[in-house]
């Protein structure tokens, strides 16, 4: 049987690590280039307002010059990502069965580790709800486009900042993108995992990111009955704890989640720190000293340190102290 730190290095690392790895490669398929080519648009178009009208912050001139550079712009707009939804959605549906067959093979793996016998692998399966979700992120690009086709018409372009707007409807596309395919791939990952839970059986247990979130890290190291949900809600953060939140089944809680929930027995811990206790401590860990998400605010790791020390639970002195200085000075110390 694994150590618990072994087994959260294991799933932390280089499980995580080889599903973002497929995931890359995924977007790279999807995406290759295009930021590229919207700075490029980006310049064009600026060079060539100002030749048009002077300056990049001379006012449109209505005319047949405005009328070409807009129509110029709208074109490179449809070229770039005029299909991008359907392609994103085909390139989707075509990877999530390898997704899937890998999230299989991590858990029987997982198993292996932390009970120290051979356990069957689950056989990979697509519900069509997840199939669904390529169908949503379709539409939801191809919304973003005809909002920015819809932003780039004579009517409604004043100023070079207009174009620039409606150039970045065109780029939000490449972001909802993004945004579906890492939501499509957790809940494949943990749809597939359930299955490991219900061949194994006795408890479910939450697996969050090393560094993970404010709210991830509530989470992270529970266990439930294998057929009993998470409750909602939950954060380190007291401002983003909603207490009448439906119970969570699974993972992903917010986009971009990548926590995990996989089968757990009493009977595979080993030494003092099972790794239900070893996760919880992590996560502890992280909001003392302020490790977490980039796209967290500070004002909200603060409140998260300041809701650690009014929980109660019982802190090393380390760790305790990290967390009081962060929030007597209203900052983290430098990593």
């Amino acid at each position: 049987m694994g150590r618990p730190e072994e087994l959260a290095r294991l799933v932390q690392v280089d499980h995580t690590d080889e599903i973002s790895a497929l995931e890359e490669t995924l977007l790279a398929r999807i995406l290759g280039g295009l930021a590229a080519k919207f700075e490029q648009l980006t310049g064009r178009s600026l060079k060539a307002w100002t030749v048009a009208f002077g300056s990049p912050d001379a006012p449109a001139v209505p005319g047949a010059a405005l009328t070409r550079l807009l129509a110029s712009v709208r074109a490179a707009v449809r070229r770039l990502v005029g299909d991008l939804g359907s392609r994103a959605a085909t390139a989707l549906t075509d990877t999530l069965p390898s997704i899937a067959a890998a999230a299989a093979q991590q858990g029987s793996a997982f198993v292996r580790a932390a009970a120290g016998h051979t356990a069957r692998q689950a056989t990979p399966r697509i519900p069509g709800r997840l199939k669904a979700r390529a169908t949503t992120m379709r539409d939801a690009a191809d919304e973003r486009v005809r909002g920015s086709l819809a932003a780039l018409r004579a009517r409604t372009v004043r100023r070079w900042s207009d174009v620039a707007t409606g150039i970045g409807h065109a780029r939000a596309a490449v972001s909802t993108v993004e945004q579906h395919v890492a939501t499509a791939v957790n809940e494949v990952v943990n749809e597939t995992l359930a299955t490991t839970v219900r061949m194994v059986g006795e408890m479910r247990l939450w697996i969050a990111e090393a560094d993970a979130c404010v709210t991830c890290s509530a989470y992270s190291g529970l266990v439930v009955d294998i057929d009993a949900a998470f409750p909602g809600g939950l954060s380190w953060d007291p401002v983003q704890r909603v207490a009448s939140a439906p119970a969570v089944i699974s993972p992903p809680v917010h986009p971009r989640c990548r926590c995990r929930v996989l089968p757990w027995s009493a009977r595979w811990e080993t030494g003092a720190v099972p790794l239900p206790l070893h996760l919880q401590r992590q996560g502890r860990r992280n909001i003392a000293y302020g490790r977490a998400r980039p796209s967290e605010t500070r004002s909200a790791r603060i409140r998260a340190a300041a809701e650690l020390l009014r929980s109660g639970v019982d802190l090393p002195p380390d760790v305790r102290a990290a967390a009081q200085r962060a929030v007597r000075n209203r900052r983290f110390a430098a990593a």
